[in-house]
């Protein structure tokens, strides 16, 4: 079943590199990479997907969103050094010129990265800072 969907997936990545443009190239290695993620809980691959779908995108708000499932799996995973990487990543896009709803989402990734490495008085500053306009329920629920 699940091979079967990497297949279709692969054959809507080939012809989108026939037929269609960068973006349409990109979402199709998304959709592959989020699949990979949620349905075959292969992390490593939906990774690889993530990263390749990341050289492709433009906007900072947009490459937040894609780092954000490199983030989350990677908290699953406990993989500090990513984490430490691609938080300092999302940090640089922020001034770039993300968005104050990535922004906000940054707050919640990064206060659940400094709980893992024990800077709990620093989780916390980004955890009451994010409350008023909080917005990362894939992440954490409000409660």
């Amino acid at each position: 079943m699940i091979d079967e969907e990497i297949k279709k997936f692969d054959q809507k990545i080939a012809e989108a590199k026939e037929r269609e443009g960068e973006i349409e190239i990109r979402d199709a290695i998304l959709d592959k990479a989020d699949f990979l993620k949620k349905e075959a809980k292969d992390y490593p691959e939906a990774e690889k997907f993530y990263r390749e779908a990341l050289t492709m995108t433009g906007g900072a708000s947009r490459k937040m969103e894609i780092l954000f499932e490199v983030i989350q799996m990677n908290l699953e995973k406990y993989d500090m050094d990513a984490l430490k990487k691609d938080v300092a990543t999302c940090k640089q896009l922020v001034e770039e010129g993300a968005d104050w709803d990535k922004k906000n989402k940054l707050k919640v990734f990064e206060g659940c990265y400094c709980m893992l490495i024990r800077d709990l008085k620093r989780a916390s500053e980004l955890f009451i800072s994010s409350i008023a306009t909080f917005t990362c329920a894939e992440l954490l629920d409000y409660k």
